[in-house]
């Protein structure tokens, strides 16, 4: 019998080259961490079958009945459809033998922000590598897939740290607007193509630093961790990387690991730590119970922080796939996530300037405060490009002045189909659905 091969490891007890990583106050590594192949994260598990056949078929099989969805993302007719497909099929460039002189790398830092902004990013977040932040082995890139033939560099965490010390994460936010319509096609809409975004993105960065002389590797770190260390944002309840000025509506695709010589951000505080001890909205309001309500942190893998069940999060998908695929009701429900303006800008500041000890205080004011003014939960009527998210049930749906159609009970027009108007999944009935099965 072949023994697999033992998975690399990481144990700040033992290793004093690489102390604990600072990932600021949402996560902490505390123990020993066993640096997780690419194969072992969540979308290669259900392409192979491991979660079942009904999620199998789903990811493997699925035609989405919406056009947009098709062209951005793998639920497609054919894939040479797919712009993140195709891209992800050129050849690597070489790196320019002659490398650009870095006297300071503080310089270059901030040059690499402006370039990365300029290709598309909306967030440039540069920190330092470490060991327990990068997979054990492998390449896993842009949407979770491992690419077919490409092993990557054979090195372990630990060398790979050495000789390239730091990481870029270049996240790009989804619109507000769209996203409004979550548990919809256009909230498929803003989130596959912020997806796509993020690839053209990442892409062009990686041979932009190759024809600066140097080393770019992608698909080696893990992007959340990476954004943590960045200074990018802090990690919520809802699993999600929560940033200052977007909250939680980014897209984390990949991460570059580089030598090219840079000064790292420091991991920030946003107050997200305290906010979600008390708020837990997403959790109220997650239609497959994934979030957890617990007031404590776990400890998983030797590192403590909130961990979402993610296996029931995408056992939902298949059963709602006629009328959405993504459903990003954590994101849009979270307080975080309101429109980058004045007031939202002086609630963080205010949380993220008050002490410690007078934080909850302050968060079950301003928890109070969003629950009155945005609601439980996001649901605004959304109209573009001539979709509809509809409205729910029970409420008026015609919202034409004057309008002397016919309407149902519902203020529907008797002579268009529901699906014609749009549809809202109501998630009271999403969570019956999900349980019964």
């Amino acid at each position: 019998m072949t023994l697999a091969p033992e998975r690399p490891r990481y144990d700040p007890a033992v290793d004093a080259e690489f102390p604990p990583p600072n990932l600021g106050r949402s996560v902490h590594v505390i123990g020993p961490v066993v640096n997780v192949h690419p194969d072992e994260t969540p979308h290669p598990k259900v392409r192979r079958g491991e979660m079942g056949k009904v999620l199998f078929d789903y990811g493997r099989n699925t035609i989405s009945p919406d056009p947009l969805a098709r062209t951005n993302s793998t639920r497609c007719r054919d894939k040479g459809n797919v712009f993140t497909d195709v891209l992800r099929r050129a050849p690597a460039g070489r790196i320019n033998p002659t490398k650009t002189e870095v006297p300071d790398p503080a310089a270059m830092s901030r040059h690499i922000k402006n370039v990365g902004r300029y290709l598309g990013a909306d967030i440039v977040g540069i920190g330092r590598s470490h060991p327990a932040l990068l997979y054990a082995g492998g390449t896993l890139r842009d949407t979770g897939f491992v690419v077919e033939g490409e092993a990557g560099p054979s090195e372990s965490p630990a060398e790979l740290c050495r000789k390239y010390p730091y990481v870029i994460v270049t996240p790009v936010a989804w619109d507000y607007e769209l996203a409004q319509a979550h548990r919809h096609h256009i909230g498929d809409a803003a989130y596959d193509t912020t997806l796509m975004q993020t690839v053209l993105v990442l892409t062009a960065l990686e041979f932009y630093i190759r024809e600066l002389g140097y080393t770019a590797l992608r698909g080696k770190v893990n992007p959340q961790a990476a954004a943590l260390a960045g200074g990018v944002g802090e990690l919520g309840r809802n699993g999600l990387i929560i940033t200052e000025k977007f909250g939680a509506r980014i897209h984390l695709s990949d991460a570059i690991l580089t030598d090219l010589p840079l000064e790292p951000n420091q991991p920030i505080d946003l107050g997200v730590d305290d906010f979600c001890k008390v708020c837990r909205k997403c959790a109220e309001t997650c239609p497959t119970n994934s979030i957890s309500f617990d007031a404590n942190k776990q400890v998983f893998n030797g590192v403590e922080k909130y961990k979402i069940k993610w296996e029931t999060c995408y056992k939902l998908r298949p059963l709602v796939t006629e009328h959405w695929q993504i459903c990003l009701t954590c994101s849009t429900v979270c307080p975080y996530t309101k429109p980058n303006v004045w007031w939202r800008t002086l609630a963080v500041e205010t949380l993220r300037n008050t002490p410690h000890l007078l934080r909850p205080a302050v968060v079950k004011s301003l928890k109070w405060l969003d629950d009155r003014v945005w609601g439980k939960v996001a649901n605004k009527r959304v109209r573009w490009l001539g979709y509809d998210s509809g409205v729910r049930p029970g409420v008026k749906a015609c919202t034409v002045a004057g309008c002397t159609a016919q309407h149902d009970a519902g203020g529907h027009p008797v002579d268009v189909p529901m699906a014609d108007i749009g549809y809202y999944a109501p998630l009271k009935e999403n969570v019956n659905r999900f349980v019964k099965r």
